[in-house]
Parts: structure tokens; sequence; C-alpha cells
């Protein structure tokens, strides 16, 4: 399959070669081309420009939805399936075509963030990430592990914070709802020629639901989270630049699936930081040098009660990353980039306390050297090619080489995108998955294979717009729960392959339906079995309309097909569809209205075996800007 892909690249060059030596003299329409998005290539480029799919997510779009948290945005995404464990502040694990919650990498303002000694294998747990003070949300999917190495297999989820600038500015905003759930936010920004700055802080409060399905008491959470971004202009053309995340949440946990417990609790602290200097060394030539930390932990306390009078736990789990990283960016023709660099990462992490099958190891520390190599070509404003390589240095796991092709091809005439991707992707296991009692040290690393192609169509000048993509990836040694002895393992094969369809429609100027759908196949190949909390199909359907040029009602419909929850196969979740709505009101030009409704038809369902899920919610509040 790897060659009938590149075949089918090389063709699309030749097509599109001749196609543009065809088209030389006639008049060229104005193609949109996007956001733009600097994740998918560590450069700033328009969406339309990158092979691989995209989705963003801008500021605009956060305030008109009206979530309360990053991973309901997220939810809406083609290819990008969710499951929590209970309600606001619960577990939360995301999918991403497919891949494991570990397979993709998740940053914030350019930190990776993980919780590396979670669980389930060292991976982002969105319970906690509030949608305050966000620009935008960028979202790749496909391979990119050229580019990030290790966690990037299946994509990744790049967060920007706003960046100030002009006269100071400050926004409180204060909101209550179902479940005695209160949120207060306040930020302030600002910036002049060498300075800017932005900061923000937000608290959660709230009594929450029952996580066990069934239980007879509420699990609630408190979420603090506290960020801030600051940037320097030095030497009349040089920026430095410093970014700063903590967050501080505790939530109320059960036992288990149907299991209640009155007095399980889970804390989850984390803290990152990045300092970068960018350098422009030429008019060809600029390099960026960075420095970021991570620290995390996870907490759990859970004593004798009425209900398990046996309970004794009280254990933690550290974990930190650092990671240095020297980029380098080459133009030296108007339409050739080339990008290439340098990262060095350390991860370290322990586990202590005391709990029956106690999961205690001693502090670990495992490092990486990284190499990569990008070629960006841009010709005659149409076909874009990017060719990137990578080499890991692994201290576990040696040498590791992947690669990437991605081609995108525009025709302005006709409105139509083609784009097309292969690539290779590495992952290593986590410390927990190697050093706890549930992992293995002689676990293997994760390597994968994949590619997708598609294309893009706008109609009526923009006014519509639909597109389709088909991707397949192929793992080998993926690592997963077993269930028989209690421990990750690898398995030998899994394959994931499916569709994703995105529609757009704009029939009048304040009105916009979008809508995308989602077919998945997700089978371990030893088995032949569907991998488990995937579903088969997931679709989307969005209506925003804005109204007396200071109100905006969204709505939102989301459909989930059936999935299983358990490796067997044995136990099938059942469909559900959730109806979310919200709207915004500006009373002034510094003062709005806003109120939702969460699952406003009140439906019963499970993301989870046993988990319960919110029912009907009602929020409003009031936020002022000065």
């Amino acid at each position: 399959m790897r060659k009938k892909i590149l075949i089918l690249m090389g063709m699309l060059i030749l097509v599109a070669t001749n196609n543009i030596w065809a088209e030389q003299g006639r008049s060229i329409r104005k193609y949109d081309l996007g956001e733009v998005i600097v994740a998918a290539t560590k450069i700033e480029q328009y969406q339309a420009e990158v092979g691989s799919s995209t989705t963003v997510i801008t500021a605009q779009e956060i305030e008109k939805r009206g979530k309360m948290t990053v991973v309901e945005l997220l939810r809406t995404v083609p290819g990008v399936s969710v499951t929590q464990q209970g309600g606001l502040g619960s577990f939360t694990q995301l999918y991403l075509r497919g891949g494991a919650p570990g397979h993709t990498m998740v940053m914030i303002d350019g930190v990776e963030v993980k919780y590396l000694m979670e669980h389930d294998g060292g991976f982002f747990d969105f319970a906690h990430l509030t949608a305050d003070n966000i620009e935008r949300i960028e979202i790749i999917r496909g391979p990119q592990s050229t580019l990030y190495g290790s966690s990037a297999m299946s994509g990744v989820i790049n967060i920007i914070t706003k960046k100030g600038m002009g006269r100071p500015k400050f926004n409180i905003s204060s909101e209550a709802g179902s479940h005695n759930t209160f949120r207060e936010s306040f930020g302030l920004s600002g910036g002049t020629e060498k300075i800017d700055y932005s900061f923000s802080v937000s608290q959660v409060d709230s009594d929450g639901i029952s996580a066990a399905a069934g239980g007879a008491e509420d699990d609630g959470c408190e979420i603090t989270n506290i960020s801030g971004r600051l940037g320097f202009k030095v030497l009349d053309d040089s920026r430095l630049s410093l970014v700063l995340r903590y967050t501080d949440a505790e939530s109320d946990i059960d036992d288990g699936a149907n299991q209640d417990d009155p007095n399980y609790t889970i804390g989850k602290r984390m803290f990152a930081s990045k300092i970068q200097f960018d350098q422009p060394l030429s008019n060809w030539w600029e390099h960026k040098l960075s420095f970021s930390f991570l620290d995390t932990e996870r907490m759990y306390k859970d004593f004798p009660d009425d209900v398990d009078t046996g309970d004794n736990t009280h254990s933690w789990y550290n974990g930190d990353i650092k990671k240095f990283e020297w980029q380098h960016n080459f133009f030296p023709f108007d339409f050739d980039t080339i990008i290439c660099g340098f990262d060095y990462k350390e991860e370290r992490g322990f586990a202590d306390g005391y709990h029956a099958g106690s999961t205690r190891f001693d502090r670990k520390t495992v490092d990486n050297k990284g190499y990569y190599l990008q070629n960006q070509l841009k010709l005659w404003e149409k076909l874009f090619t990017t060719v990137g390589l990578r080499t890991d240095d692994h201290q576990l796991f040696g040498t590791e080489t992947v690669y990437k092709v991605s081609n995108a091809y525009l025709i302005p005439e006709t409105g139509t995108r083609f784009k097309a991707n292969w690539g290779t992707g590495f992952r290593a296991p986590s410390l927990y998955q190697l050093y706890s009692s549930y992992g293995d040290p002689n676990m293997k690393a994760e390597k994968s294979e994949s590619y997708d192609f598609g294309f893009e169509q706008s109609l009526f000048e923009d006014v519509a717009s639909f597109g389709i993509t088909y991707f397949h990836n192929d793992f080998k040694q993926m690592i997963a729960w077993d269930s028989d002895v209690s421990k990750y393992a690898n398995i030998d094969k899994a394959e994931t392959k499916g569709i994703e369809i995105e529609t757009s429609v704009k029939p009048m100027e304040h009105l916009t339906i979008s809508a995308n759908h989602t077919f998945l196949d997700a089978e371990n190949r030893a088995t032949g079995l569907k991998l488990t909390r995937r579903p088969k199909n997931k679709t989307n359907l969005a209506v925003n309309y804005g109204f007396s040029d200071k109100g905006n009602i969204d709505l939102s419909i989301t459909r989930v097909g059936h999935r299983w929850n358990n490796s067997a196969n044995t136990r099938k979740m059942k469909p559900y569809t959730k109806v979310d709505i919200s709207t915004t009101y500006d009373l002034t030009e510094a003062f709005q209205l806003f109120a939702r409704i969460e699952n406003l038809f009140n439906k019963k369902y499970q993301e989870v075996y046993g988990y319960a899920t919110p029912g009907v919610c009602f929020y409003s509040g009031v936020k002022a800007t000065f």
C-alpha cells in the first residue's frame, strides 16, 4: 500500500504540473486558504497549503459555541471521539482516527502536556482544561512523528492562548448553573511595540453527579487554571517569550463501574512552562531556541467508610518532562522552505503510597535525542509538497527513523483542493507501562504506517463546501490493556481505517450550517475483534445564527454510534444523540449575557460502561470587558 500511495502522490504532482502550465494566462479565481496554522509544519501556513487534514477552532467560534471545556469543543471535530467517566472534572480520554489516547500529542503554547504517569500510558486528561483565554485550537489529523517524535502517531492538538496587544484590557466573567456549578474567570492583557502580556485565572466548582451509574452520592469537583504569557522585543529584531500554566484540580470519584464510594477522591496538578528565543540571522535564515518544563502529579485518597470498610488508599504518581529544542528555518527561494532541528527530551517518574495492589516504583529516567529535516515546496501558488524525516535515538529502544510525504493541490478556477499523505510513526511505552506493577519492562515500542487522501470542494463562491477523506493506519506492537493478566501488553497488529466527510453552507449572511460524519473501523488484527470505545459512526451537526448584530444562537447535535466497551467485544454500548444550545447577547460593547442548555432532551446514556453522564443542564452568566 505504501507504493500505491506514493505513486498516487507522484501522479498528483505530474497532473498538477501539467494543469499549471496549461492554465498560464487564464484569469485566476481567488481561493479561500482558510485559517493560519502552525502545528502542521512548525511554521505559519494557511490550511489549504497543508496536505494534512486540519481543523482550526478560533476564539470567535469558541465564544459562539459557549462551551465550558476544551474537550466539548473537540467532540465536534471529525475523526475525534471522546469518553468521559462521569460528569464535569471526571477522567477524560480522546481518540483520534481510532488511535489510542497516547497517540495524540497535545500542546499548550508549544509545551507538550500529558500526565506522564497516567495509568493508561501517558496522555493528556482533558477533564480540567477550560476554554478560557484561548486564541485558537489547531487539530492536525494523521501522523506527525517526523516533527514531533513519539506520541504524535495519530495527530497533534495545539492549543494557543491569547497574545496581548494594545491598551490594557480587563475581562471578568461569572457563571452559575445546574448541580450548583459556578465558574469565575479574570483576564488582563495588553502590549506595546516592545512588550506584550496576557494573564488569565479561572475557577470552577460543582457538586456534580454520581460518577457511578445508579450511585447515591454526587461526585463534585474543584478546578483552578492559571495561565500567563509574556513577550519581549530584544536586539531590535529578536523576541524572547515566556509562557506559564498551572492547573490544580480535585474530583470525587467512585470505585468503578456501577460502584459508589462516598469519600474516594483524585487530585491532579500540572505546571507547564516554556521560554523561547526567536531570532532572524538574515533574510533567508532564522532560528528558535526553546526550553520547556512540565511537572505533573496525580493523587488518590480513599479511606474506610460505610460502603467500603476495608478501603485504605493513599497513593501518588509524579512525572516531569524537560525538553530543549533548536529549530532552524531556511528560505533559499520564494518557493522553498527548509526546516531542520534537534530536540532533547528527558522524562522522569515515580509512584509511591500504600493500597492493595500497590504500583509503587522508584524514580525512573529515560531520554531521547531527535533530529528532524523537512522541505516544503510551494509551486505556482497551487502545488504544495512537504517531505520530511526524523531520526530518534531513544535510551531504551535505540534508533528509529520515520518519514512523511504530504501534497496539496489547488484548482482556484473550480474551488477544488486535492490532498494526500503517507507517513510512519514511532512511540515508546510510557514509564508507567514499563515499570509499574501493571507494566512490563520488556515492552516493545509501537510503530505505525499511515496514509490518507481526499478532496475539498467549494461551491457558489464559497457559499457552500464539502470534502471527503479516506484514512488508513496500521499499528504494529500496539500497546493495550490485557484483561487476562491485568497488565499492559503489545498487540501484534491493529488497523484503523475510515472516512471523514465534512460539509458547510451559508444560505444567508448570519446563518451557517455545518456537519461532519466519521466512519471508523478499528480492529485488533491479532484477534479479529474491534478495539474498545471507538464508535463505528459519529455525526455532528451545528447551526449558528447571528441576530440584530448583538446576539448569537448556536445549536449542536452529536450522534455517537455503538462501540464496544471491552476487548472481548461482549459488552456493546448503545448509540445516543445529544443536543446542546447556547446563546450570547451584547448589552453594550462592554457587557455580554450568555446562557446554554446541555443535553436539551435529557438523554440517558453512558460513554463508558457503568459511568453516568449528566442529564439536562442549564447555565447562564455575564461577561464584562474594560
